[in-house]
């Protein structure tokens, strides 16, 4: 029995190893790995998933989903009275959104029980990142990368990504890993913080290779995160910013494309701003139109003055005939044009939930050495905030890339908050 336990053990940490491969491979293999590690673990550990017990995060959570079935049977019931057609495109993203759920439960059951290896888990994530980041400077120097695919223009390197321009993104997320193994938080302190800056750089520069400037922004922001988190290395943050000022300084005079893309990000952001104030954009100039995200932003606020209650139900927003885009390119848009107000609230809440739980609960104990838990569930925590940063510009909350990251990070991180909650209490008592 005990073999049969570890051969089971080892099917299920494999398949859940595998997702930062898959989440770099595209579509087709993430959604394989989602059906087959959950399909596995349903038969592996069916009584263990079965008698988990939920908390108040999960029921959150479940009750956000039920209530994406209640705004499909909205929409559809009001279709169906007024005579209208209503979107097949809706109908099946939605039932095919309950495998996050799935996944969800998943994670979470396996991670409270401690069968799923997140160390290893961990160190997948940086070996990927720093493929990654090696295959992006590889296309820089070689006008190719390691598996012969150019970039497709002289401002994005893609590297294995081809012509999906999300590598920057990528390495925004699974970078943070390298910093918190535990190989390297066992060298000497002085040691540690001189590795760390030069992982910080190498994945700075794969960033700003990728073109994509909204991922340089938020892992900037995520690195000083960490550093006012950490009391160890806290004193280091104005010697780190001044660094990180003057390295930007000396790109900034050094490459004209980094100089384009950091002025042409503010000037669209101003022009994205203005968009917010205009009542009528008909009005304005083709020149404004042109600008990126104006017009996604611009039909989000039609789009959601048709169903501010409710929404239009999962991936609504395309189907718009208005010359819009997909998405609106930000999370909380989408979720209010998809899911209205209450669906908005619900998210909103479980984030409100989620922060109180660390910062009043653990009152910001985070010490990030070997044997703390906080050197584990930081960079999962890093993920979460800055996912779900309210000013930025982001993919589709409902796509199969980022809902397979959200809800992974989501259930490890809920895990391990209720985990360390609950030891804190064991001591206190």
């Amino acid at each position: 029995m005990k073999n049969i336990s570890k051969y089971n053990s080892s099917i299920i940490n494999i398949l859940f190893l595998i997702f930062p491969l898959s989440l770099m491979l595209g579509n087709l293999f993430i959604n394989l790995n989602v059906v087959f590690f959950s399909i596995f673990a349903l038969i592996f550990y069916n009584k263990k998933l079965i008698n988990f017990k939920i908390n108040l995060l999960d029921k959150i959570i479940l009750i956000f989903f039920l209530y994406t079935l209640v705004v499909l049977v909205i929409n559809f019931s009001e279709s169906y009275l007024y005579g209208e057609s209503f979107s097949r495109i809706i109908i099946n993203k939605n039932l095919l959104f309950f495998r996050y759920l799935v996944l969800y439960l998943t994670i979470r059951a396996l991670v409270s029980q401690n069968i799923l290896q997140l160390d290893w888990f961990s160190l997948a994530c940086a070996i990927c990142a720093t493929f990654v980041c090696f295959d992006i400077l590889f296309q820089f120097f070689f006008d190719k990368d390691i598996f012969g695919l150019v970039p497709i223009s002289g401002r994005h390197y893609s590297g294995i990504f081809g012509k999906e321009l999300i590598a920057g993104g990528y390495l925004q997320k699974f970078a943070l890993f390298t910093f918190f193994l535990p190989l390297l938080l066992k060298k000497k302190k002085s040691l540690k913080i001189l590795i760390q800056f030069i992982l910080i750089v190498f994945f700075i520069f794969g960033i700003i290779l990728s073109g994509n400037r909204m991922p340089l922004i938020l892992f900037v922001l995520s690195i000083f995160t960490y550093l006012l988190l950490d009391k160890n290395i806290r004193k280091y943050f104005f010697v780190f910013s001044i660094i990180i000022c003057l390295f930007f300084s000396l790109i900034w005079n050094t490459s004209q494309n980094f100089k384009y893309n950091a002025g042409n990000l503010f000037y669209n952001g101003k022009i994205v701003v203005k968009t917010f104030f205009i009542k009528d954009l008909s009005k304005e100039s083709e020149t404004v139109w042109q600008r990126p995200y104006v017009t996604e932003f611009y039909c989000f606020k039609y789009i959601w003055q048709k169903n501010p209650i409710f929404g239009g139900g999962l991936r609504s927003y395309r189907t718009f005939s208005g010359g819009c885009n997909t998405h609106p390119h930000n999370y909380y848009f989408e979720i209010l044009t998809d899911l209205g107000l209450v669906g908005l609230s619900i998210i909103l809440f479980f984030i409100f939930m989620v922060l109180r739980k660390i910062f009043v609960k653990n009152n910001l104990q985070f010490k990030l050495n070997l044997h703390s838990l906080d050197s584990e569930v930081l960079p999962f925590f890093l993920i979460f905030l800055f996912e779900f940063f309210p000013l930025r510009t982001s993919g589709s909350f409902f796509t199969t890339n980022n809902s397979t990251i959200i809800f992974i990070v989501l259930a490890i991180l809920v895990s391990k908050i209720f985990a360390s909650t609950s030891k804190k209490n064991l001591y206190n008592n």
